[in-house]
């Protein structure tokens, strides 16, 4: 399923904000396995702005997003974000439970020896990787999850970054269709449940898009960061509508790498968002080199943030060749509680 679209409608409205509580995880399993061998997440590079990258996983190959490279000696990006899985239901004893589901591309990139070829490498190169969160028109999302549901997404959420070894989640709530009513503290909830599961060395970014509006500041706390999706735009904190926002959550510059931008006025954008004290720039839709360089652009952003330290390109054709998981792969509540019980990791039991 294509989910390229997600980032090119506008919107303007600043609406209400509701709020929640946190709450703790009512299960603490077992010790941990300490043999188990899934690498920590490290500290972001010396760079003054935090590079993002979403990578399509339906059509690129992840590993593209490794051979940028600044000044001979770093990836010039920091965090790739998997680009997505998405939101689907199950029916449990005549109950709706919501599960994480991984298409046919994105399975493969994780499931197998997937997570080996596609994801340790990055991470051995020093990037963070993240599983951005969708929705997929199953009338199911981030926005109108009852309590119950919301601690098992977060559980499951939690299971995915445990089970691939993964820097993180990107919520982005999209595509869902929501078939309920909305449910306020719904969004916030599952921020913060997930949160408390994977823990501060784990990263949670947020774009600001669809209902955004309805996460509350104390959830606004427990995430990283922070992309708009108006590109090629500069938009200062104040564009956000999530309180609370503060500088070092905050993308002002996201960009669409399947466009072209004059380079004067990247390199200009890139060096107000760090006089501004911002967090970093988002980049979306990375293609090959041979289908769109990205190089000029990206040398535009380190002229303007990093003195215009050299940006060059290893490779950045690779093709995708993941291969296909024709059914894809789901991973439900009982699986993500089992998974954390057995590698001594804090779940919601319900």
């Amino acid at each position: 399923m294509k989910k390229i679209l997600s980032f090119f409608a506008l919107s303007a409205a600043m609406l209400v904000v509701l709020s929640c509580n946190k709450m703790e995880p009512s299960v603490v399993a077992t010790e941990p396995d300490v043999t188990e061998s899934i690498p920590m997440t490290r500290a972001i590079g010396d760079k003054d702005l935090i590079m993002t990258v979403y990578v399509e996983t339906n059509d690129v190959n992840p590993l593209n997003a490794m051979d940028y490279i600044l000044n001979g000696e770093m990836t010039f990006f920091d965090i790739v974000e998997l680009f997505a899985s998405n939101i689907h239901k199950t029916t449990v004893s005549g109950v709706t439970q919501p599960t994480l589901y991984l298409n046919d591309k994105l399975a493969p990139v994780l499931e197998g020896n997937g997570v080996n070829t596609y994801v340790r490498p990055l991470q051995n190169a020093g990037m963070k990787v993240l599983l951005t969160v969708l929705g997929d028109w199953q009338g199911i999302g981030v926005a109108n999850m009852n309590t119950t549901q919301q601690k098992q997404f977060a559980n499951i959420l939690a299971w995915a970054v445990q089970k691939y070894g993964l820097d993180g989640i990107g919520f982005d709530d999209e595509y869902a269709d929501y078939s309920t009513a909305l449910v306020s503290g719904s969004y916030s909830n599952i921020i913060t449940y997930t949160r408390e599961l994977i823990g501060n060395d784990k990263i949670i970014t947020v774009f600001d898009w669809g209902n955004t509006n309805m996460i509350s500041s104390a959830a606004t706390a427990d995430v990283d960061y922070i992309y708009h999706g108006y590109f090629g735009s500069y938009l200062s904190k104040s564009w956000c509508r999530m309180p609370g926002v503060t500088n070092s959550q905050w993308f002002p510059l996201s960009l669409n790498l399947g466009n072209s931008y004059n380079a004067n006025t990247i390199e200009g954008y890139a060096e107000d968002a760090v006089n501004d004290g911002y967090a970093g720039i988002m980049c979306f839709n990375l293609r090959t080199k041979a289908e769109k360089d990205p190089t000029p652009v990206l040398q535009a952003i380190s002229d303007g943030a990093f003195g215009g330290g050299t940006v060059t390109c290893t490779n950045g054709n690779r093709s995708r060749d993941a291969g296909s998981i024709s059914s894809g792969y789901t991973i439900t509540n009982a699986m993500a509680k089992a998974g954390l019980a057995a590698a001594g990791k804090t779940y919601y039991n319900l």
